[in-house]
């Protein structure tokens, strides 16, 4: 009935006086959506305040910490250097803190060891959905963060979970060789009755076997 929602929802609590009223429709449809736009409007503007959601507001989160902006960059990792760089600021870098910011650059499973050899530690990732092509940003992040006589060695273990579906087709033959066999004698008997045509009685006939042709 009507393109705005705002519209459709004034116009459902007036008088049905004006359900026909092509006017009354009209005027509704005009400020309905004038309303749709504002509510837009004022829900984009809040997204800005939340680094989850800014799109063109990362400017001025970028430009709050000191991060060089690049509009070409994907926003997926715009966002994260400044998720990133908030989770990180006055802050002692622990490894759950590091596990808490690496997050941001990948779904993975995180596992981090120290000392897997003297002033290193290892960081562990494991994904199911395996792992942007390009990780750069999240070393340079790593580097940033972690403790600087620390060095730090990456294991990254992609696991594919798929449906595999086998099929087999055996052909089986078997040979059989026979030789001629001819017995010598070969004897049958048997008695047949055979009811005939007329009710005079019964006739016996009796048959053997034709004789071998050698």
């Amino acid at each position: 009935m009507f393109k705005s929602v705002k519209a459709q929802e004034m116009y459902s609590s007036v008088s049905p006086v004006y359900e026909k009223n092509k006017l009354m429709k009209l005027i509704y449809e005009s400020i309905g959506s004038e309303l749709d736009d504002n509510i837009e409007l004022t829900e984009e503007i809040l997204n800005q305040f939340f680094p989850q959601t800014a799109t063109w507001g990362l400017v001025i989160w970028e430009k709050r910490l000191n991060i060089s902006s690049n509009l070409n960059e994907n926003i997926d990792i715009r966002r994260a250097k400044v998720i990133s760089r908030l989770q990180s600021k006055n802050k002692i870098i622990n490894p759950h803190q590091m596990a808490i910011i690496i997050s941001n650059y990948t779904k993975a499973k995180i596992d981090i060891v120290e000392d897997v050899a003297p002033y290193v530690f290892e960081i562990n990732l494991e994904s199911n959905v395996g792992f942007p092509i390009d990780l750069k940003e999240m070393y340079k992040e790593v580097i940033r963060v972690k403790p600087s006589h620390l060095g730090v060695r990456y294991k990254l273990t992609s696991i594919n979970r798929n449906k595999i579906f086998l099929g087999a087709a055996t052909l089986c033959g078997e040979e059989v060789t026979v030789y001629p066999w001819s017995p010598r004698e070969i004897e049958s008997k048997g008695k047949i009755n055979i009811a005939m045509g007329h009710n005079t009685g019964l006739e016996n006939i009796v048959i053997y076997p034709r004789k071998e042709i050698i």
